[in-house]
């Protein structure tokens, strides 16, 4: 067999002629699992094969964005990949295997240096479920990130283009590609999840207060997935501005994600005990035990959390108020 007929893409094409959607998906897998998985997707492309792979981004090579990127949605989608690629190279200290992105290409002395290097090292050599590498199908779900766009594109009264929603819609359209190749509930969960949830950190960013509760909320919503959404950021902002990034910008954005992560790697923070027990509004307040007594204490607690009350007697002239609206 020759050196062409062992390539990725041969392989890939010998694969779609049988239709053994099990060997795609490991051959894709075995792909993104190299430090060079965004050269290699990017010869795919070439081949014409990758959108046979995932038809689902066909759509996305002709669709164009606002100025503020500098790509189209499916070659930004790919420079998203190349930029996972690079800040995991950067976090295990190795060169970078793929083409470095446009960004660090035109800025050559970007680094990213995380205080929570090791910690990252650890979560991304850990597995999603029992078979696949995590930072592989990290770099499914960059390449997916932005599915969603095509079909949400619509023109704005000022000339621009929103894309509302792109990412509920797209976490959607990911985890059926992910289904429709073989991969489990826990791969494609985590694969929606990387979607789904990946304007988040930005909603967050520009917040004018963000708090621990904030915060908190964003680690629920993303699990065990939150370290990985928040990196895809770094990526994404890298993919979208490519040659004009604002190094010290996004360098600062790195130190808000490094802050982010304190809350789960940093100097954990012991809970606040709350004011109130279920008890304490059973007796205080004459109510029988019931789902009324939980939408008081949530009430409450959520009060509580943003530091709008902070003593017992607060805590119950806030549960009266809640009760007289239920009521």
């Amino acid at each position: 067999m020759t050196t062409s007929e062992n390539t990725p893409q041969s392989q890939i094409a010998a694969l779609l002629g049988r239709g053994d959607t099990a060997g795609l998906r490991d051959a894709l897998v075995a792909l993104l699992a190299q430090p060079d998985g965004a050269d290699q997707l990017r010869a795919l492309d070439a081949a014409g094969l990758l959108t046979q792979l995932l038809p689902e981004l066909e759509p996305a090579r002709a669709t164009d964005q606002p100025h503020v990127h500098f790509l189209p949605v499916l070659a930004h989608s790919l420079e998203a990949v190349a930029a996972v690629e690079w800040l995991l190279a950067q976090v295990a200290g190795a060169p970078a295997g793929s083409r470095p992105p446009a960004a660090v290409q035109a800025h050559p002395d970007l680094r990213y240096a995380s205080v929570y290097a090791a910690e990252l090292r650890q979560h991304f050599a850990s597995p999603i479920g029992a078979r696949y590498p995590r930072a592989a199908l990290y770099k499914l779900g960059a390449l997916l990130h932005d599915v969603a766009k095509p079909q949400t594109k619509q023109a704005k009264p000022d000339g621009g283009v929103s894309f509302h929603e792109h990412q509920t819609i797209g976490g959607e359209i990911a985890a059926a590609a992910a289904r429709r190749l073989g991969f489990d509930a826990d791969e494609a969960g985590y694969i929606r999840t990387i979607v789904r949830e990946h304007m988040r950190p930005g909603q967050l960013a520009v917040l004018g207060e963000v708090t621990l509760r904030a915060v908190q909320r964003f680690f629920f919503a993303t699990g065990a997935a939150g370290p990985d959404v928040l990196l895809h950021l770094l990526a994404d902002h890298m993919a979208t501005r490519g040659p004009s990034i604002s190094v010290a910008g996004w360098l600062a954005q790195a130190r808000w994600v490094d802050a982010l992560l304190d809350v789960i790697w940093g100097e954990q923070i012991a809970p606040t005990p709350p004011l109130l027990s279920g008890d304490d509004l059973i007796r205080e307040l004459g109510l029988a035990p019931g789902p009324l007594i939980g939408q008081l204490l949530a009430a409450v607690g959520e009060a509580q959390a943003d530091g709008a009350i902070g003593t017992r007697a607060d805590a119950l002239a806030l549960a009266r108020r809640a009760l007289a609206r239920l009521g």
